[in-house]
């Protein structure tokens, strides 16, 4: 896959992908970015859960759940003190609603995350920092 970032300004700048959409992406405050875009482990975490998020819906289908909602959210372990400030484990939080148990969910994440995992982005980020997920049913 080929993505283009280029610079804009400053810590600014914009990513544009095989979709053609743009991506503005900037630096945290702390380091002279002006909040113009994404952060870039912020927009690993939206492609962590979005990539779970999406087939996790397609393997509920695939055995004919009816989901009506998928909502995903993110935290994280992550080593601060010095660089390279890398994340050692990452937490999903889940809510699905629709008529579907916690237990076809927990099955089809375990489908989704891990070995071989159909989540590519989340396949490669668990070999090293390890996901780990809840699961609410709503």
């Amino acid at each position: 896959m080929k993505v283009k970032v280029k610079q804009k300004e400053d810590f600014h700048f914009i990513g544009v992908g095989p979709a053609g959409r743009e991506v503005p992406i900037d630096a945290a405050d702390y380091v002279g970015g002006k909040g113009r875009g994404i952060r870039p482990p912020e927009l690993l975490f939206h492609s962590v859960a979005g990539c779970v998020g999406i087939h996790l819906y397609e393997a509920l289908h695939k055995e004919g759940k009816h989901v009506e909602d998928i909502e995903i959210e993110t935290d994280a372990e992550r080593i601060t003190d010095r660089y390279p400030k890398v994340f050692t484990k990452i937490y999903l939080f889940v809510k699905v609603k629709g008529d579907v148990s916690e237990e076809e969910v927990k099955n089809a994440l375990d489908k989704v995350i891990y070995n071989p995992g159909t989540c590519s982005i989340a396949y490669m980020v668990n070999q090293v920092a390890p996901i780990e997920y809840k699961v609410e049913i709503l």
